[in-house]
């Protein structure tokens, strides 16, 4: 007999919309950047052969052809695009090559960038001797510069103003220790203190 078709008839199964919803979200993702693993929901380690599954089961989901989401045609490019990068064994090779190298270049930058922010670190903390002509460490010191100078005097702390050297014994006057205001923090200079 004849039966209407249901309410659903003609409608995208909810798998196909998640599928069609998920490569949406990568459709803004340049062509280049695009990971064809992710787009396939595949491991980067799966075979040719899972990947091809995957393709094609993907294919079927979000095909315009077969999927009335308005977007389903934006969504199958995606997917032919991801599919184009791995699509034959010489592709893939091409394409995981390419990714190898551009992961050795990110990580060399990453080593750069580190080393270089160490020696930036250090030539802060370091100052050139006008006496010696070499370069002295300078350590910072946790000192509110309203109140970083030890007067003996009065017992009392004084402000200290940008460019204020200074000296505070201490151990009965065995121990000196010398004092810097520079960039608006108290450093420790003893050890660039060329006597």
């Amino acid at each position: 007999g004849d039966t209407a078709p249901g309410p659903d008839a003609g409608a995208p199964a909810a798998g196909s919309r998640e599928e069609v919803s998920r490569l949406l979200a990568m459709a803004e993702v340049p062509e280049e950047e695009l990971n064809p693993f992710q787009v396939l929901g595949v491991e980067a380690t799966a075979s040719d052969a899972e990947l091809k599954k995957a393709y094609r089961r993907l294919a079927v989901l979000v095909h315009p052809d077969k999927n009335e989401h308005p977007r389903a045609e934006v969504a199958f490019k995606v997917l032919r695009a991801a599919w184009d990068i791995v699509s034959s064994p010489e592709r893939r090779k091409e394409y995981e090559i390419k990714r190898m190298a551009e992961s050795e270049l990110m990580r060399s930058m990453s080593e750069f960038l580190s080393r270089l922010q160490d020696d930036l670190k250090e030539a802060m903390n370091t100052m050139m001797c006008s006496k010696c002509q070499g370069k002295h460490k300078r350590f910072e010191m946790d000192r509110d510069p309203l109140s970083a100078r030890y007067c003996a005097e009065c017992g009392g702390l004084h402000p200290a103003e940008e460019g204020d050297f200074w000296a505070e014994s201490s151990l009965l006057g065995l121990k000196i220790t010398y004092f810097a205001m520079m960039d608006g923090k108290i450093y420790d200079i003893t050890g660039g203190c060329c006597r």
